[in-house]
């Protein structure tokens, strides 16, 4: 297995509130994450540095080894994290705002565990098909899974695009779980939304199977944006189920 990452402030952000980071358990079971941080309220870099690093830390800590394991540790961290954003947030008023979006990825033999909290993106590149496997959680997409409107009817409504949920805005933190196979030749692509404003699948799934290193590839994404005006921060995570340095 490969993982590369960067993460970059774009060519029209000063800041970057992206964060982004990998880490390995006690039982060499491996967590890849990305946080980006609310841009319309301060203190989201604060809010993704401290939820990756935080989840980083605690995952470090643990033993576990199956799938069930880590469903119920990642619910259990959200809800812990969430928590602890907004008590930081009580306690200094330049910090009361502070939210961030998420998506992990815990990566089990054949199988990869993926959790998110707004829009940020986990991709699974499988064959020649690139899928996102995590849901955008925003206006739209909850009111269409709720039934509430058509899939042509929603992006009329307002406020469409509105990230529904985060980390440190309210007292629940609905993280949503999903399993997936994870197999031979895959690569996982994690980002946050900055790159996919830019970049279609098209563009993304050329990148990603071009004959470089992993590390190249995640730096060309971010290239490949910034090339095009890319409005936002920019973070490429990819993961290859391969050893080969140049997986194609």
């Amino acid at each position: 297995m490969q993982i590369a990452f960067h993460t970059d402030p774009g060519i029209k952000r000063d800041e970057n509130q992206d964060y982004v980071g990998a880490f390995t358990n006690k039982k060499g079971t491996v967590m890849v994450i990305v946080a980006d941080g609310v841009t319309s309220t301060e203190g989201g870099e604060v809010a993704s540095a401290m939820a990756v690093e935080h989840f980083g830390h605690a995952w470090e800590n643990t033993t576990i080894e199956t799938i069930k394991l880590a469903a119920t540790w990642i619910a259990e961290t959200t809800n812990h994290e969430n928590k602890v954003i907004l008590e930081v947030g009580k306690r200094f008023d330049d910090l009361k705002t502070m939210a961030t979006t998420l998506v992990l990825a815990i990566l089990f033999d054949e199988q990869v565990l993926i959790g998110n909290l707004g829009d940020s993106k986990a991709f699974l590149l499988h064959q020649d098909r690139l899928s996102q496997l995590s849901f955008d959680h925003n206006l739209k997409n909850e009111l269409i899974r709720a039934g509430t409107v058509s899939q042509a009817d929603a992006e009329n409504v307002p406020n469409a695009n509105s990230v529904t949920r985060f980390l440190g805005v309210d007292e629940h933190a609905n993280v949503e779980i999903k399993q997936y196979p994870f197999l031979g030749d895959d690569m996982l692509f994690l980002t946050s939304d900055g790159i996919t404003k830019i970049l279609d699948s098209s563009s993304i799934k050329q990148i990603m199977r071009a004959e470089t290193s992993l590390n190249s590839r995640a730096c060309e994404l971010i290239r490949a944006a910034n090339s095009q005006g890319a409005p936002d921060n920019v973070t490429a995570l990819l993961v290859s189920r391969s050893n080969k340095k140049d997986t194609k």
